[in-house]
């Protein structure tokens, strides 16, 4: 799967030394099995749970972790910011308790989405999530299914610029695309093409967030 692939890129690129410090936030199996293969071994994972409280999980929600700033070396959360009720603040959060960088994998915001919403090929309000899980798995971890808040540069930006203005932000962003609805060979093929002219129509989007900053 592509999106895997660019998970753990990003995750290579941005975080080269494998002793560093980490919070995984909203993580599950398959961020242990990712860090595992790639060698991390000072990883945390966290995924808040309102039911039970899994030993194997720090349990904390992303929006509002209790932790010290500049507790980790870095932050790292995958396919999960949507589910949070304040992504926002879940955000702000991840800069905040970490001394190095954040990085985030989130869903893009681009005119292609948003006509694959329109024409329920995408979810706007993510049902899936707890079709299976039934009692959790929606925002906040809950059994109401979460809005898909997807992101683009410009929010970032604001975002950050507002939350820490006295700095000058060192932001990279990354596409990439996982489209699970076309198994066709030519759609795919066409797809591709349109990728490679049009970066950032593409429906994943990576973003890391250096630090520290140079003051203004």
């Amino acid at each position: 799967m592509k999106r895997i692939k660019f998970y753990k890129d990003n995750i290579k690129k941005y975080i080269k030394n494998k002793n560093s410090k980490i919070l995984v936030l909203g993580a599950d199996t398959l961020d242990k099995d990712i860090f595992n293969e790639l060698g991390y071994n000072n990883v945390v994972f966290s995924n808040y749970n309102k039911i039970t409280n899994n030993k194997d999980y720090l349990n904390i929600m992303m929006q509002d972790t209790g932790l010290d700033n500049n507790s980790f070396d870095y932050c790292v959360a995958h396919a999960c910011v949507h589910h949070s009720s304040k992504p926002h603040n879940s955000i702000l959060e991840m800069y905040r308790i970490s001394s190095k960088g954040a990085l985030i994998i989130e869903a893009n915001d681009c005119l292609l989405t948003r006509l694959a919403c329109k024409l329920n090929v995408a979810e706007e309000y993510e049902l899936s999530a707890i079709k299976s899980n039934k009692d959790h798995g929606g925002v906040d971890n809950t059994e109401i299914p979460n809005y898909v808040f997807r992101w683009t540069e410009r929010e970032i930006e604001k975002l950050i610029k507002s939350f820490e203005p006295r700095y000058k932000h060192k932001i990279n962003f990354n596409y990439s695309y996982d489209i699970k609805q076309f198994n066709n060979f030519f759609l795919k093929l066409i797809f591709s093409l349109f990728f490679k002219i049009f970066k950032k129509q593409q429906n994943l989007l990576s973003i890391f967030i250096k630090k520290p900053f140079n003051l203004i």
